[in-house]
């Protein structure tokens, strides 16, 4: 597996980039990732893009285009994740968010179908993996209590529009606690 140099952060070369990503995605899935790029936009975020050749015949590159806060520290709030397979025909699309401090609105959470809930409770569990890890994070769901991954996270893929919105929502509710000193 090889990783390919990130694009270089400078806004005009990463926006024309995930124009470009986004071209190769169906139309609905294009709009929910538009929906979520946009999001980061109006709130300033830090935008960078990496991909890494997934495969031996390099016929898969999987993208990330990651969306960090920059205040009060900078961290990422959500990824979006799209896979292009051979002609780019047949890319797929999802969205990561770090939930790290669901908490702080877990009644909103716990009102989520179980299409959203399930993902988030299939979270990987900390076993301090990574040295850079400064903290686990704990959360309680439907009563169950929760050690997960800081680096871990599901992706969300296939969701229903309102499903996309109730993820949109969790996002901003993140993007809210982590921003609120």
């Amino acid at each position: 597996m090889s990783k390919a140099p990130a694009v270089i952060n400078k806004r005009a070369d990463v926006l024309s980039k995930v124009e470009e990503l986004f071209s190769l995605l169906t139309n609905e899935d294009s709009v929910v990732a538009n929906n979520f790029h946009q999001l980061a936009i109006e709130w300033d975020m830090k935008i960078g893009i990496g991909n890494i050749r997934s495969n031996v015949t390099n016929t898969k590159t999987n993208y990330d285009i990651t969306y960090s806060a920059k205040k009060p520290s900078t961290r990422s709030i959500f990824l979006i994740k799209i896979n292009v397979i051979d002609d780019k025909l047949n890319a797929t699309f999802g969205v990561k968010p770090k939930l790290l401090k669901l908490d702080k609105y877990r009644p909103i959470t716990e009102e989520c179908p179980d299409a959203i809930k399930n993902v988030i409770k299939n979270i990987k569990e900390c076993k301090k993996c990574n040295a850079k890890c400064t903290q686990q994070v704990t959360f309680t769901l439907d009563g169950a209590f929760y050690n997960a991954c800081t680096y871990g996270g599901e992706v969300f893929e296939n969701l229903t529009a309102d499903e996309w919105d109730l993820l949109r929502n969790l996002i901003i509710e993140e993007y809210n606690a982590h921003t609120t000193v």
